[in-house]
């Protein structure tokens, strides 16, 4: 595998293989131009097996194509490295797992429409007016705070709108718990959350 293509910092970024590795570049750097590499470097001449390669990114697209570039490196052995987006890995994670935080592993994922529809089932069962607490601002407060991985007992309370987003928050969590149902953002809380409290699936 040539590194002609690599400038020098981008070399010493794939070459880098003991302990962790922290890269800040801009947009059309070549970001992932080196992590395609990297994975190749550790895979061919370092002998990691392909099954211990993980790589997240945000978005499909962007999977997608380091999937493709690191096919084109390493042709079928690519196929065993696990290249997939946050939500994507947060989703096959709870999957295996999801017994342990007393969900089904037949879990459903809810979509925009299922969360606001729960949204305002809360709203009309705390007796909260839709008018003052708009469904899709609080539902936006609440998918910030698992982005951020609050759970609700930990939701900032600092003003009496957050209070009630609080109890909103609280509900929805446990309904969505007995509908045996996921959001998108616990696609992300959740896993942290599994190896937070069963720190030996990550093993």
């Amino acid at each position: 595998m040539s590194l002609d293509r690599l400038n020098p910092q981008q070399r010493e970024a794939v070459l880098t293989v003991d302990g962790p590795l922290l890269l800040f570049a801009g947009a059309g750097s070549g970001k992932t131009r080196v992590l395609v590499h990297r994975i190749a470097h550790l895979i061919r001449e370092k002998r990691v097996s392909p099954w211990n390669i993980f790589a997240v990114t945000f978005t499909n697209k962007a999977a997608g194509e380091m999937k493709e570039r690191v096919a084109g490196l390493l042709g079928q052995r690519a196929d065993d490295t696990w290249i997939s987006t946050f939500h994507s890995a947060g989703v096959r994670i709870l999957r295996k797992h999801a017994t342990r935080l007393d969900y089904g592993e037949s879990f459903v994922i809810y979509d925009d429409g299922d969360q606001m529809t729960l949204i305002k089932e809360c709203l009309e069962e705390l007796k909260l007016n839709p008018k003052i607490f708009n469904p899709r601002a609080v539902e936006s407060r609440i998918d910030a705070a698992k982005n951020e991985l609050i759970e609700p007992a930990d939701y900032p309370v600092d003003d009496f709108f957050n209070e009630q987003v609080a109890r909103v928050y609280e509900l929805y969590a446990k309904k969505l718990k007995a509908n045996n149902a996921v959001d998108f953002g616990d696609l992300l809380l959740l896993p942290v959350k599994l190896f937070e409290g069963h720190p030996e699936v990550l093993q």
